[in-house]
């Protein structure tokens, strides 16, 4: 009974973990409304694309009109303007593909407001990924799932005062180890073309992050093979974890520098 309630107390912190990672991501689309006299128009602005078509930025589905003004991201250049098309009650506004960790800039002026109206009040910044395969993506995320699972599982038998799992520590390992130094750097290369960005060729976060989480685990894996320390680098172990997990994932990662047409990190 008390590890069936560990197990699913356990599941629902990683949810929570997985929920708040992907809502206060860099990624997650912008929603607001349009304040219209009658009724309000109910928009989202994506910030995530994909290289290889046009990125439909704009999506609401009120018939609503106006122009949308975009740029590079931190090139400086003259805004770019796009008219909303809207077909079958659905309106949108669309930026040609960029490349691979190519960012941009743009804010959308609906012609039922005032000439001088933006929204959002501050440009959304998107940045162009490319296509990653289900068969690298999919594993990557649940390995990394599994981690968290399997990481406040041991950390809560270890606040009880009770052993941790058999072989739970080693698995946990493994699944940090496939998932964010295999599967984690493939998303990553054929996301944005780089597999590693992090120490000591860059300052990538979320890799950076993945790094200081192994550097834990390991150090908790010694401990509970030798038996010395063991609860204590477990419960430092999952600290390091849950302070990394409340970090919002892609923040700071790879862009792409229009100028040089290198891909840096760290910005």
């Amino acid at each position: 009974m008390k590890k069936s309630l560990l197990w699913a107390a356990s599941l629902v912190i990683t949810l929570v973990f997985a929920v708040f990672q992907r809502l206060t991501g860099p990624t997650y689309p912008l929603r607001g409304e349009v304040p219209l006299p009658e009724a309000g128009a109910a928009y989202r602005l994506v910030r995530s694309c994909e290289t290889g078509a046009d990125c439909l930025v704009l999506r609401t589905r009120a018939d609503l009109t106006g122009d949308l003004f975009w740029r590079r991201y931190r090139t400086g250049s003259a805004w770019t303007r796009r008219p909303f098309v809207c077909r079958a009650g659905a309106c949108g506004a669309a930026i040609p593909s960029q490349p691979p960790a190519g960012k941009v800039e743009y804010y959308i002026e609906p012609s039922a407001l005032p000439a001088s109206a933006k929204l959002p009040a501050r440009p959304v910044v998107a940045r162009f990924k490319g296509a990653v395969p289900a068969g690298i993506l999919v594993p990557h995320v649940v390995l990394m799932f599994l981690f968290m699972l399997f990481s406040v599982r041991i950390f809560l038998s270890a606040a009880a005062g009770f052993p941790p799992v058999r072989h739970s520590v080693p698995a946990t390992v493994l699944f940090l180890i496939l998932g964010g130094f295999v599967f984690g750097p493939l998303t990553q290369y054929y996301a944005f073309g780089r597999a590693w960005t992090g120490f000591p060729f860059g300052a990538d976060l979320t890799d950076n992050k993945t790094l200081l989480m192994l550097a834990f685990w390991l150090a908790a894996l010694r401990a509970s093979v030798s038996g010395k320390y063991t609860r204590f680098w477990l419960i430092a172990a999952f600290a390091v974890t849950a302070a990394v997990y409340f970090v919002p994932h892609s923040l700071f990662g790879s862009e792409l520098d229009y100028g040089s047409g290198a891909v840096v990190t760290g910005k």
